[in-house]
């Protein structure tokens, strides 16, 4: 997917940057990698397609789709109705994706979470060409019902149909003979916003079924706990006295001046809040759950590799097993390490290391689908060196295991590991250097076509990734080069 973007930040002038499978953004802090990293899992994300479609339905979009709007129009006078989304797709797809990333800019604020930085004159827009066929094959096999009110009105998309139903409780037999319109039954505007954000969400999944971010805060999110904790409540029983008091203190109390005063926290960004929603989900993963994701893995070889990738993650990276305390949720589950058979580390108390990657080995091990879009700012954060090279055959292993990887990095290591990993892909007998690299793993090998490397320095945005698969990383080496010569300017050569 090509992507063009200008005024985001410190990117003002336009630049093109392509996401593949495996993308790379490189440079120096406060060049705009991390902003334009999670505002592509905005725009292409849940939230882009929340925000889109409620604006949509209170028509504060100019552009409008006439297929959507008679289906809105049929439900409401005939009370079902079809759309086809392969056609809306072959149609307005492209035209979609980018009305999405022009909405962005009324909402990229709250998406960040300020007030000072403004996005009025950001320009992002898309090129879905390259995976359009990719996109058509996934809308057919999407699948989702959603009911409104009960089953007053059902909007279904079966997997291998390309067509979405709607239709109300009155075509049902068991409503036989139900007088009340839709109308009269759900307010009009729900209709047409359930319709509106069935087919957008629709649209999204089938571009990426999850955007799943694993910010900076990583380290120190993974040690909250996140299950529910349970409170006990004790009800008091006040007599009249009391009751008579504080109602006279409430009238003696300038409300609308404690109002005024009050200091409201500010939200965490977007992006943290959805890595805290992803931990708050495997919080809740139940042993049924679990078991039975095992059961899909034994017919789903996708998901059998990802559990396969979490265990690599931990015995060669991270050198013992991150697991869940108790088997069921519970108000005092929380993540623990298990370094050697008879330690066993609250998450708190473990190396940085395993602060960084346990996020990861927990998604692959419960949550990761086929086709996903993960964005990890610095994965290298708090990583010895060998473990920085061992990250990145882990990520490419990633890649060919079906998953899209955007990650921002400063690590020479990883940089310079990539090019072996291309190279190695080229290779002629692969099983004569696997033993080379650390985790001895021919999978970890990728093919050039699946990667894309941007440098960003001084407002620009520029593809280092040549043709012969060698990487110009200047922003890294032009500080080696600056190092070495302080060093021998001061022994005098």
């Amino acid at each position: 997917m090509k992507i063009s973007v200008s005024h985001l930040g410190a990117i003002q002038e336009e630049a093109s940057i392509e996401l593949k499978p495996l993308t790379i953004f490189i440079g120096p802090n406060n060049a705009g990698k991390t902003w334009l990293a999670y505002s592509l899992a905005g725009i292409l994300g849940s939230y882009g397609s929340r925000e889109y479609a409620q604006a949509y339905a209170d028509k504060k979009v100019s552009n409008i789709y006439q297929r959507l709007n008679n289906a809105i129009e049929r439900v409401l006078a005939e009370e079902n109705a079809t759309i086809d989304l392969h056609q809306f797709i072959d149609e307005h797809g492209e035209t979609y994706f980018n009305e999405v990333a022009h909405y962005a800019s009324h909402w990229m604020s709250d998406f960040f979470s300020t007030q000072l930085a403004h996005f009025d004159s950001m320009s992002i827009s898309l090129q879905l060409e390259e995976v359009r066929a990719g996109l058509l094959d996934r809308i057919s096999q999407y699948a989702r019902t959603s009911r409104v009110a009960g089953s007053v009105l059902t909007i279904r998309k079966s997997a291998g149909d390309d067509k979405v139903f709607a239709f109300t409780a009155s075509e049902t037999p068991e409503a036989e003979g139900q007088e009340e319109s839709i109308g009269e039954l759900i307010p009009v505007q729900e209709v047409r916003e359930r319709l509106i954000s069935f087919v957008s969400t629709a649209l999204h999944r089938s571009l990426y079924p999850q955007v799943r971010i694993f910010p900076t805060e990583r380290t120190t999110l993974v040690t909250f706990r996140f299950s529910e904790r349970l409170v006990d409540r004790t009800t008091l029983e006040l007599n009249q006295k009391v009751i008579d008091t504080l109602d006279a203190l409430v009238k003696d109390l300038d409300m609308a001046k404690i109002a005024e005063q009050r200091v409201t926290a500010r939200q965490a960004i977007w992006p943290v809040g959805a890595f805290l929603n992803m931990m708050s989900d495997i919080m809740r993963i139940r042993s049924r759950d679990w078991e039975a994701r095992k059961k899909i893995a034994e017919r789903n070889s996708a998901i059998k590799r990802y559990i396969e990738l979490s265990e690599i993650l931990e015995t060669q990276i991270l050198a013992g097993n991150v697991f869940l305390s108790t088997p069921e949720p519970d108000p005092r589950r929380e993540v623990l390490f298990q370094p050697t058979d008879d330690v066993h580390l609250e998450i708190p108390i473990v190396s940085s290391m395993v602060k960084e990657l346990s996020p990861l080995v927990l998604y692959l091990r419960y949550l990761a689908q086929p086709g996903e879009l993960v964005i990890i700012d610095e994965p290298e954060m708090n990583l010895h060196p060998a473990a920085q090279v061992k990250i990145i055959e882990f990520l490419a292993m990633l890649v060919n295991a079906g998953l899209h990887v955007l990650i921002t990095t400063h690590s020479t290591y990883v940089i310079d590991h990539l090019t072996n990993l291309l190279d190695a892909y080229r290779h002629q007998n692969q099983d004569d250097i696997v033993e080379l690299f650390l985790l001895e793993d021919k999978e970890a090998f990728i093919s050039q076509e699946k990667v894309s490397v941007y440098s960003f320095e001084d407002g620009e945005v520029k593809d280092v990734l040549k043709p012969e698969g060698t990487i110009d990383w200047r922003t890294f080496s032009d500080v080696t080069t600056l190092v070495n010569r302080i060093h021998f300017e001061l022994l005098g050569e």
